[in-house]
C-alpha cells in the first residue's frame, strides 16, 4: 500500500486539497452515523419505562431522525461528488502521463512493448489504478476511521461486552493477508494474458486482408478463442477465491453478533445493563462489523490495483535513450550533414548494423542509398530523425554534434517517408494536411498532391479529397498510400527529405514523375532516396552502396557503372527484368 501511495505522490501533491476535503467529510459521516443509534436508544428507553407519547415521538424521535438523515444525505452526497471529481481528474492525469511517456520513447521501447499490450495497459490497468487512487485508497482509510469511531462508542457503553464481541473479527484481517499473495499472483497472470490477447486481437484487425487472402479465418478465430479462454480461466480462478472467502467474512461478523447478543443478555439479567444501552450497542456493533467486511473486499481489489500500478509504472519508468542535453539548442536550417567513423548496433544485438560510415551530404544535393536487404539503409537514415541513440562515432549537422540540438527542432528539419506508410482513418485532405504544423491552404494541399503524382487518382475516389481512407489507408492501394505519404512530405517541404524505399509500389512512369517533381521543387534542398530499384537514384548527385553495414561503393551513376561492381551488375539485372 505504501509503495502505491509513493507512486501516486505526484498526483496527491497536486490535488491534496481534494484528499483532505474527502477525509474531513468521511470522518463527519462516521460521526453522524452514530446519531441514529442514540435516537433509537431514547425510543427504547421510553418504551421500556412506559413514558412514550405522541408528542415525544414527533419532537424527540421523528423530527431529530429526519434532520439527522438529511444531514447524512448532504454529507454523503458531498463525499460522492468530491470522489467522482477526483476520479475524473486522476483518470485524465494518468492517461495524459501515459501518452506523454509513450510519445517521447525511442524505437527500442516499441521493440519491448507491443501495441496491443500498450493498449491493454492504457484501458484496463490505468482504469484499475484510477479506482484505487481516487476511491479505494480513501475508502479503506475511511472504513478504518468508522471502525475506530464505533469501537470508542462501544467502549463507552460497555468495555467488557465490547472486548467479547470483537474477539472473532480480527480473523478477517488474517484471511486478507493470506489472500494477498494469491490475489496478486492471479491478477498478474490475468493482466499478462489480457495483454497477449490484446496483441492477438489487434493483429487480427490490422491484418484482416492478409488473413482472408490466405484463407486463415478459422485458424485466426481459434487463436483468438484460445487466448480469450486463457484469460477467462485465470479470472475464474480469481473469482473462486472471492466466492469461497466472502461467506467466511460474513460468517465471522455473524458469530460476533451472536456473541454480543449472548453476553449482552447475560449483562441485562445479572449485571443490570439497560435494554436501551444494549440496543444502542448492537447497532454500533453492526456499524463496526460492516467496515471490516468492506475492507476485505476493498483490499482484495486494491491488491489487483498494485499489479496494474506495476504494469503502468513499467511504461512511466521507461526512459528513452535518445535524450536532449540540458543546453541543447534549436536548429533552423541544414547546410551540411556529416557521418564520421559512424557505427551502430541495436540494443539486443551482438553485431554492428552500420560499420565505420564516413559520409558528407551538402545542401542542395540528392543522395541515393542502395544495397541488399538488411544492409543497414533504413538504420542509417533513421539517425537523422533521432529515432535511435548514437552508439559509436559522430554525426554532425552544420559542423555541430547532432545531440547538441533539440530533438524536436531536428525533426522539424526533416520530412521522412518511412517504408511502412502510416495513414489515419481520416480524409485524403486531412492525411496530407498532417505534413504541415500550421494552417495550410487548399492550393498548397493540391500542389503537394500534384507533386506526388496523386492528382490523377482524385477523380476515381468516391468523394475526392474528402474520401475517408480507412484505418491504415485500407481503402487505398499500396502505390496510392505511398504517394499520399510522399504528398504529405512535399507539403512539409523541410530542409531534408528522406524517401525510405517509398517508391517501391509505384510504376516506372509514376516514379519518373515524382523524381522530376523532386528535382524541380527541391533543387536547393537536401534529398535522400533509399531504394531497391536503381532507376529511382540514377539522377542522384551521389550514390552509396551498402553491404553488411559498410559502404562498398560510392559515386555518381556513371562512375559506379564504370566500376562494374555490385551496382553495375544489379543495374543490368534490373534492366533485363524490365525488358
Amino acid at each position: 500500500m505504501f509503495s502505491f501511495i509513493k507512486s501516486m505522490m505526484w498526483f496527491i501533491k497536486k490535488n491534496w486539497y481534494f484528499y483532505v476535503a474527502i477525509v474531513i467529510v468521511g470522518i463527519s459521516i462516521s460521526l453522524a452515523n452514530l446519531l441514529p443509534a442514540t435516537i433509537i436508544s431514547s425510543l427504547t428507553e421510553a418504551i421500556t419505562n412506559a413514558t412514550i407519547t405522541k408528542d415525544f415521538i414527533l419532537k424527540n424521535i421523528l423530527l431529530y431522525y429526519l434532520l439527522i438523515m438529511f444531514l447524512i444525505y448532504l454529507v454523503s452526497t458531498t463525499k460522492r461528488v468530491l470522489q467522482n471529481r477526483l476520479k475524473v481528474r486522476l483518470y485524465y492525469a494518468l492517461q495524459v502521463r501515459y501518452m506523454e511517456n509513450i510519445l517521447v520513447q525511442d524505437a527500442s521501447f516499441f521493440e519491448q512493448f507491443q501495441a496491443g499490450d500498450l493498449l491493454t495497459r492504457a484501458l484496463g490497468d490505468v482504469k484499475s489504478v484510477n479506482f484505487s487512487g481516487s476511491n479505494r485508497l480513501l475508502n479503506i482509510f475511511l472504513e478504518f476511521v468508522t471502525i475506530v469511531v464505533t469501537f470508542i462508542a462501544m467502549l463507552l457503553i460497555s468495555p467488557t461486552l465490547t472486548l467479547f464481541s470483537v474477539i472473532p473479527l480480527p480473523i478477517i484481517f488474517f484471511f486478507n493477508f493470506y489472500l494477498k499473495k494469491k490475489v496478486k499472483r492471479n491478477w498478474k497472470e490475468v493482466r499478462e494474458e489480457a495483454s497477449k490477447m490484446g496483441n492477438v486481437v489487434l493483429e487480427s484487425i490490422t491484418n484482416v486482408r492478409t488473413i482472408r487472402a490466405f484463407s486463415k479465418e478459422e485458424e485466426n478465430y481459434q487463436k483468438n478463442i484460445e487466448y480469450s479462454d486463457r484469460v477467462y480461466k485465470i479470472e475464474r480462478r480469481n473469482l473462486k477465491l472471492n466466492v469461497v472467502f466472502q461467506p467466511v467474512f460474513n460468517s465471522i461478523t455473524a458469530v460476533a453478533t451472536i456473541i454480543a447478543y449472548a453476553v449482552g443478555s447475560f449483562y441485562i439479567l445479572d449485571k443490570g445493563m439497560d435494554i436501551d444501552s444494549f440496543v444502542q450497542f448492537t447497532i454500533y456493533l453492526g456499524m463496526f462489523a460492516s467496515p471490516l467486511t468492506n475492507i476485505g473486499n476493498l483490499l482484495n481489489n486494491f491488491y489487483q490495483s498494485l499489479i496494474s500500478a506495476d504494469r503502468i509504472n513499467e511504461v512511466y519508468d521507461a526512459k528513452s535513450k535518445v535524450i536532449d542535453s540540458s543546453d541543447a539548442s534549436n536548429i533552423n536550417h541544414v547546410d551540411k550533414i556529416e557521418f564520421r567513423n559512424f557505427s551502430f548496433k541495436y540494443e539486443n544485438d551482438n553485431f554492428y548494423v552500420l560499420k565505420n560510415i564516413n559520409l558528407t551530404i551538402k545542401k542542395g544535393e540528392t543522395l541515393g542509398i542502395v544495397g541488399k536487404t538488411g544492409s543497414g539503409k533504413s538504420t542509417l537514415v533513421r539517425q537523422l530523425v533521432r529515432q535511435l541513440p548514437i552508439c559509436k562515432g559522430e554525426l554532425f549537422i552544420n559542423g555541430k554534434f547532432i545531440e547538441d540540438f533539440n530533438q524536436e527542432s531536428v525533426r522539424s528539419m526533416v520530412s521522412y517517408v518511412p517504408q511502412e506508410h502510416v495513414l489515419f482513418s481520416r480524409s485524403v485532405y486531412q492525411n496530407v494536411a498532417l505534413g504541415k504544423a500550421d494552417q495550410t491552404s487548399d492550393d498548397e494541399i493540391r500542389h503537394a498532391i500534384e507533386l506526388a503524382d496523386f492528382a490523377k487518382d482524385i477523380d476515381a475516389l468516391p468523394y475526392g479529397l474528402d474520401t475517408i481512407v480507412g484505418e491504415y489507408g485500407v481503402t487505398l492501394s499500396g502505390g496510392q498510400k505511398q504517394r499520399l505519404a510522399i504528398a504529405r512530405a512535399f507539403l512539409k517541404n523541410s530542409d531534408i527529405l528522406i524517401l525510405d524505399d517509398s517508391l517501391s509500389a509505384v510504376d516506372g512512369s509514376t516514379e519518373a514523375n515524382i523524381i522530376n517533381s523532386l528535382k524541380e521543387y527541391r533543387k536547393n534542398k537536401t534529398n535522400i532516396i533509399v531504394a531497391h530499384r536503381l532507376s529511382a537514384v540514377m539522377a542522384a548527385d551521389h550514390i552509396i552502396v551498402l553491404d553488411d553495414g559498410v559502404i562498398i561503393e560510392e559515386g555518381t551513376h556513371e562512375e559506379l557503372m564504370r566500376l562494374k561492381g555490385w551496382y553495375y551488375h544489379q543495374y543490368l539485372s534490373q534492366q533485363m527484368e524490365e525488358v
